[in-house]
């Protein structure tokens, strides 16, 4: 049951981009606004910051997959620290992994090699008294 459910994201994944070589997709540079069709509308309702200075105008670009399905990502940190809560000021050395993978990973499926460097498993967590002097 553990092992379907990644290829199953990988498949949505595949059918969107199929369906956005079929159909043109725009979305706003500034709010999550997601348009299919041929042309981003004119409506000026985006309300994403500063869009005063744009008088509400949206800044429609090329979509991707991932504006269509966002990939929610979460910490992974080694069991070897399961019960000292997470610092804030400590983040960017705690690796992450979509929330799907972390799922799974937890219990027991293995991680697909192109996860490693996401996962950060070779950087050692310091201590907050460390953290000024860690490189």
């Amino acid at each position: 049951m553990v092992v379907p459910a990644v290829p199953g994201r990988k498949c949505a994944l595949d059918q969107c981009s199929r369906l956005m070589e079929k159909y043109a997709v725009q979305t706003c540079g500034y709010c999550p606004e997601i348009q299919v069709g041929p042309k981003g509308h004119r409506v000026r309702n985006c309300q994403a910051y500063k869009h005063q200075m744009r008088d509400g105008q949206h800044g429609w670009q090329e979509a991707t997959t991932n504006d269509l399905v966002p990939p929610v990502y979460v910490y992974h940190v080694r069991d070897q620290q399961p019960r000292k809560p997470l610092i804030n000021e400590l983040k960017r050395y705690y690796g992450v992994l979509p929330a799907v993978v972390e799922l799974f990973a937890q219990a027991g499926a293995p991680v697909e090699t192109h996860y490693a460097s996401m996962m950060r498993e070779d950087v050692v967590i310091p201590e907050m008294d460390e953290e000024k002097l860690a490189v």
